[in-house]
């Protein structure tokens, strides 16, 4: 994912399921927002993220570390 200045670079991981969704910007009226599973992402969809520290899990932040072989 690419931050609106174009230059930041951020990375995530989701589990690859229909239960799992992001927000994305409506397209239209104002401000509005709707959801987009992962299931449905497509590259160049347009999506809404809230920087934190740390991993989540179903919102909660947790302690993690992957190794990726």
């Amino acid at each position: 994912m690419i931050d609106s200045d174009n230059q930041t670079l951020y990375g995530i991981l989701l589990q690859n399921a229909e239960t799992v969704a992001l927000v994305s910007p409506r397209h239209g009226n104002g401000h509005q927002t709707t959801a987009i599973t992962v299931t449905s992402l497509k590259v160049g969809d347009k999506v809404l993220l809230r920087v934190q520290g740390g991993a989540r899990h179903t919102g909660i932040e947790i302690q993690e570390f992957i190794v990726e072989k």
